[in-house]
């Protein structure tokens, strides 16, 4: 009896017969070498024990009629050997991340200049070739190649976050988090306490970000407790909280931001999620958020355009962030821009300079930011006042900061290190006891940064 069955797109394996025989995989969770119990062939269907993963791409795998009690074995290198009866078979394994050809480094440079003139960003939003991963029964197969390896760190987040929105908006649909936006209280003014908190304390306003890890530095606080952290910032004199959201890579959640909010914090409270749809806006709003971040490298003008309005229509300011000149100039170029972060850390590379933010606000782009009364957010980088003082005179009004911080048991002894000197809100701030919580809740009011209108 002769079966087909299909490995990967464009592959077959063609059983004749019924075939008995045992493979050695190498599996690429363990690095170890291991065979699997006699997977059986009869009458076209396949048995594997272990789930393993395989490390080479099959191709030209082919059986041949053969009697049952006949076997054969395959090892790594794609050796067969003919054993009693007639089997053939014939491996030929491909490597999974093959040498690009001639010039393809060339070429693919030019196709990234055009996708960021045509469209001014730099990140792709998903795959271009499907992702890389295919499940074929008990194996799973890694076929990479240009189309479908994200070139850098942001690529890569941005791909996975493409399929977890997706999910996301299965399990909870829009319409739900309208009504769940429409009953929430009014947002706090994210921007005028930013502002508010420079001109009493003469330094830039302060975004101090709750966040657990980072991808290139691992866990940054291992005694990670968000509602702890969120008020020992405020005490500490930070005019606002950016609390990270992404889990997979940040081990963060929307859980956090709910926590932060309900726990009687007051300060407005940055959504720092990497937005690629309008339904993580209602998403945030819902989760207590009072502003939102926007990447300028992974949204192209339309979308930035779009979700600004969408965001200011919740309620939600909006922080565009800008790595280049480029995109600073097509943030410029919108007609509603209050609030731009520039970050200081190479998406390629992952090095920091804060020179980045000095040489994106020099000349004509600074005046026109200083004319329109645009903030800027200084991020990434920012460890010590000498930092600070920096970006500050270059004309940030505000600064993000968040490993600095986050990693000292105490991060209201670290905000008063980055700054040189003391900008909390109280004395001995203390927020061990009810009593020292609301007489911080008393000293910043209840109601200070509530939105205008």
């Amino acid at each position: 009896m002769a079966s087909t069955a299909a490995f990967l797109p464009g592959y077959q394996i063609q059983a004749t017969g019924a075939v008995a025989c045992s493979t050695t995989i190498t599996s690429t969770s363990t690095g170890s070498t291991s065979s699997s119990s006699k997977s059986s062939w009869a009458s076209g269907s396949v048995r594997v024990a272990p789930r393993l993963t395989a490390k080479r791409q099959w191709s030209n795998f082919r059986f041949r009629g053969v009697p049952r009690s006949s076997s054969s074995s395959v090892d790594e290198t794609g050796s067969g050997e003919e054993m009693e009866g007639k089997v053939r078979m014939v491996f030929d394994p491909k490597s999974n991340n093959p040498e690009p050809p001639p010039g393809w480094k060339e070429k693919e440079d030019e196709r990234i200049a055009a996708m960021i003139e045509k469209e001014g960003i730099s990140i792709r939003r998903r795959p271009e070739t499907g992702p890389p991963l295919h499940n074929v029964g008990a194996f799973q197969f890694k076929l990479q190649n240009a189309g479908n390896t994200p070139r850098n760190i942001l690529e890569e987040i941005i791909w996975s976050k493409d399929i977890e929105v997706t999910q996301m908006k299965e399990r909870t649909p829009i319409g739900t988090l309208k009504r769940i936006v429409d009953s929430a209280e009014r947002a706090r003014d994210f921007v005028g306490a930013l502002r508010e908190r420079a001109a009493e304390t003469g330094v830039p306003g302060l975004i101090a970000e709750v966040k657990k890890a980072s991808p290139s530095r691992g866990i940054i606080q291992p005694n990670f407790d968000p509602v702890r952290i969120a008020k020992a910032y405020e005490a500490g004199g930070a005019a606002c909280l950016s609390v990270l959201t992404d889990q997979k890579y940040f081990q963060g959640s929307f859980e956090n931001l709910k926590l932060i909010r309900a726990a009687g914090v007051q300060c407005p409270l940055l959504c720092k999620e990497f937005i690629i749809d309008a339904w993580q806006l209602y998403n945030a709003r819902a989760s207590g958020a009072d502003a939102v971040l926007l990447i300028a490298a992974v949204l192209p003008d339309q979308d930035l355009k779009y979700m600004s309005r969408i965001a200011k229509s919740l309620g939600l300011a909006v922080l565009i962030e800008v790595h280049t000149e480029r995109e600073m100039d097509r943030v410029l170029a919108l007609p509603t821009v209050e609030l731009v972060g520039i970050n200081n850390r190479n998406l390629e590379n992952f090095q920091v300079d804060i020179q980045n933010t000095v040489r994106l606000l020099e000349g004509e782009r600074g005046e026109t930011i200083r004319d329109r009364g645009i903030l800027v957010v200084g991020e990434s980088g920012l460890f010590t006042p000498a930092d600070v003082e920096v970006v500050q005179k270059a004309g940030c009004g505000a600064v993000l900061v968040g490993e600095s911080l986050v990693k000292q048991d105490d991060p209201r002894t670290g905000i008063a290190g980055l700054f040189g000197k003391d900008i909390s809100r109280v004395t001995s701030p203390s927020l061990e006891n009810d009593s020292n919580e609301s007489l911080i809740c008393g000293r910043i009011g209840r109601n200070k940064y509530r939105a205008p209108g």
